[in-house]
């Protein structure tokens, strides 16, 4: 294996040193006001299928679609957007509810804002596992995330900084590595040349307000900006405050026609009260506290032929669950994450596509749980983890993509793990089509490594494993995912896309948490168990004027888990039987637009799927779930309607007055619940809310 790693790391830096000749410069693109210059017929796709045409993208490098449209890659795979715009139209306050269009994905959540410990992200029925963590939170493609014990910490991304989202619902190793799935927030930064001043504020419903202020500068090849933001609620119900604050900067200095140095830097604050129970009226933890600072350095380089990065990040989370254990103690986790990542992306010959790069990624994890009563703490140290993974994937398009076309693909990543078992993961992609039309099949490996976590009962007090446990025989979970998809675009009316899929994982890991046991590397595997998911989702979009867009995207999942015990199950936590999500923008009266959105959810099961076992009879059974852990179906439509306008005398180029109203027609829902006994009480969410607010663009 160490063998291997060489080679592919040798033909990474090889691909870095290639691709950046100077023969492949380009010439200064042309200021286009804010959007990205057109591609020339020799520019690279940048992973669109679309092998001489660039996709409609953003200022940001985002494509411009609708949030259930998913975008085709060369390499049959796809992922899905949410631009700057529609985080706009939906007037989210926190990522989870900027993803509410978007197909395969939910969340759970029990206040206006902020999120909470243990699993509340899912995507195509992953992410209900605990502890460690199923999915990846990347912000500026680095890890940004509770990495420890799984949370997805909504409280630490502001929206605010956001200038979109991608999300890739599978695995995709040229793209990311452990995990199944992963959301990659987009920066802002200044795109557009001169000066900008921007100021928002909103308010309304439960004591909810927010505001934004950021400015910056663009001149030449220097680019600055910085903004900052404070989103606060007393909440819907007794004790669902919450609150975050957030310091943003991001600046970039052109060092060449083809090379740049971007740094960024953010901080925020964030404190989020726990709800009572809704059974008992009491609650076992107090609130989250998140303090979380991030700043990356990236070496960029962009030619015709040829682009890329060379980023170095540093992550400093602290999460704390104060008043945990029925106000009894209160507990701080400590994630420290840095490292390197690289990533190239180009062409040697006509219709070639090649990326390769690696991820040198180090977390620096630790837990430690104050006592009031004592006055004592105890303390969880955890071993470095040190993932070293390079990746390489090529693909060759035949024909025209004016006329018949054929794209095969593969790639391969490779694991070292300082701690755990090492791996491999492959991809192969075909895509077949004639023009607009194209057919994609794909098939991946995902392979997901778990958080140190799982070592935790060794570690009380102790700075060092038993010297009898070889963690190195510890092997992460495995995915196989198989895709095929059918889409179809008509340029300037509509896109259409039908995609299936089928996953078959296995090797599930269990959590030494608790005990009095030194189990061996087999205690954490399971050999045993595995788990099958089926889908179809279904997602469009239509333009039938230039002023209305409409978009819909419609998700099924069927699943099967089987247990170590040999019970099966066809009912897999937070994985809807189906889902709805559409939508549409309305531009009227020149100064008007309308904008909407509808989400429903049907045969929701509300548990978390625990790791932890008892060492002395390791099981990996699955979660029984019955018509008591059934949420009741979720029915939620959202509007908002800003009037546009400007005013010279005041130097205003751009301003929005606008109202929202979420659960316009009041329906009860709730993403969790308790249950005790014959009892059963819902975390129901807001009833109608109105905020009012601005926008202003000097």
């Amino acid at each position: 294996m160490n063998k291997v790693s060489a080679i592919v790391a040798a033909a990474v830096l090889a691909g870095h040193c290639l691709c950046v000749q100077p023969g492949w410069a380009a010439e200064t693109p042309p200021e286009t006001g804010g959007q990205e210059a057109p591609a020339s017929k020799a520019d690279l796709t940048q992973g669109s299928l679309t092998a001489y045409d660039l996709p409609a993208v953003t200022a940001f490098g985002v494509a411009d679609q609708a949030p259930t449209v998913p975008v085709q890659t060369r390499f049959g795979t796809q992922y899905n957007v949410v631009t700057e715009e529609q985080i706009r139209l939906q007037n989210s306050l926190d990522f989870y509810d900027a993803l509410r269009n978007v197909p395969g994905v939910m969340y759970q959540k029990k206040n206006i804002i902020g999120g909470q410990t243990s699993a509340s992200l899912y995507v195509r029925g992953r992410g209900a596992s605990h502890p460690s963590p199923d999915i990846n939170i990347f912000f500026d493609d680095v890890p940004r995330s509770g990495v420890l014990y799984g949370q997805a910490l909504a409280d630490g991304i502001p929206v605010y900084a956001l200038g979109g989202m991608e999300i890739y619902k599978y695995p995709q190793p040229s793209r990311f590595g452990t995990g199944y799935a992963m959301l990659n927030f987009i920066p802002k930064y200044m795109t557009k040349e001169g000066y900008e001043l921007r100021i928002g504020a909103e308010g309304g419903s439960f004591g909810t307000v927010a505001e934004n202020v950021g400015m910056g500068a663009k001149k030449d090849n220097v680019d600055i900006y910085a903004a900052q933001s404070l989103v606060s609620t007393l909440g819907h119900k007794d004790h669902t405050a919450a609150y975050q604050a957030s310091y943003y900067g991001n600046m970039g200095i052109g060092l060449s026609d083809n090379w740049s140095l971007r740094m960024m830097a953010n901080r925020v604050d964030a404190q989020t009260q726990v709800p009572n129970n809704p059974i008992t009226n009491t609650r076992t933890t107090d609130r989250y506290d998140t303090q979380t600072s991030l700043a990356t350095l990236s070496l960029i380089n962009k030619y015709n032929n040829a682009n890329g990065y060379l980023k170095g990040y540093y992550n400093d989370t602290l999460f704390y669950l104060r008043g945990e254990n029925s106000n009894t103690t209160t507990s701080v986790q400590t994630n420290n994450l840095y490292g390197l990542r690289g990533r190239e992306t180009y062409s040697i010959w006509e219709g070639s596509e090649i990326v390769n790069g690696f991820d040198l990624d180090i977390s620096d994890l630790r837990n430690d749980q104050r006592t009031y009563s004592t006055d004592s703490t105890t303390s969880w140290e955890f071993p470095q983890h040190r993932m070293f993974s390079p990746y390489a994937a090529v693909s060759q398009m035949f024909g025209s993509k004016e006329s018949f076309h054929v794209t095969p693909s593969a790639g391969l990543r490779l694991y070292t793990s300082n701690l755990f078992e090492d791996k491999t993961a492959p991809q192969a992609g075909l895509v077949l089509g004639y023009n607009n039309t194209n057919l994609g099949l794909n098939y991946a490996r995902g392979v997901n490594y778990p958080s140190p976590v799982i070592l935790q009962g060794l570690l009380t007090n102790k700075t060092s494993l038993p010297s009898g446990l070889d963690t190195k025989d510890i092997r992460p979970e495995v995915v196989d995912h198989y895709e095929m998809s059918l889409s179809h675009t008509q340029p300037g009316l509509f896109t259409a896309s039908a995609t299936v899929f089928h996953d078959d994982g296995r090797d599930r890991l269990r959590a030494y948490m608790y005990g009095n046991a030194n189990p061996t590397s087999d205690f954490f595997t399971s050999s045993a168990s595995e788990y099958k998911i089926d889908g179809l989702e279904l997602a469009g979009s239509v333009t039938p004027t230039d002023n209305l867009e409409l978009f819909v995207g419609a998700t099924w999942l069927k699943t099967w888990a089987k247990g170590d015990d040999g019970e099966t199950t066809s009912k897999m936590p937070y994985t809807p039987a189906f889902a709805l999500q559409t939508g549409f923008k309305w531009k009227f009266f020149d100064n008007f637009q309308l904008s909407g959105d509808y989400q429903y959810l049907k045969d929701v099961y509300a548990a978390n799927w625990m790791r932890t076992t008892n060492p002395k009879a390791p099981s990996s059974n699955v979660t029984t779930l019955n018509e008591r852990n059934r949420l009741p179906d979720i029915n939620v439509f959202n509007a908002r309607l800003d009037y546009t306008f400007s005013y010279d005398d005041m130097h205003i180029e751009e301003g929005k007055v606008f109202v929202a109203v979420n659960n316009i027609f009041n329906t009860p829902y709730a993403y969790s619940m308790e249950l005790s006994g014959n009892n059963r009480g819902l975390y129901n969410m807001p009833g109608t809310s109105v905020m009012v607010g601005f926008d202003l663009k000097f």
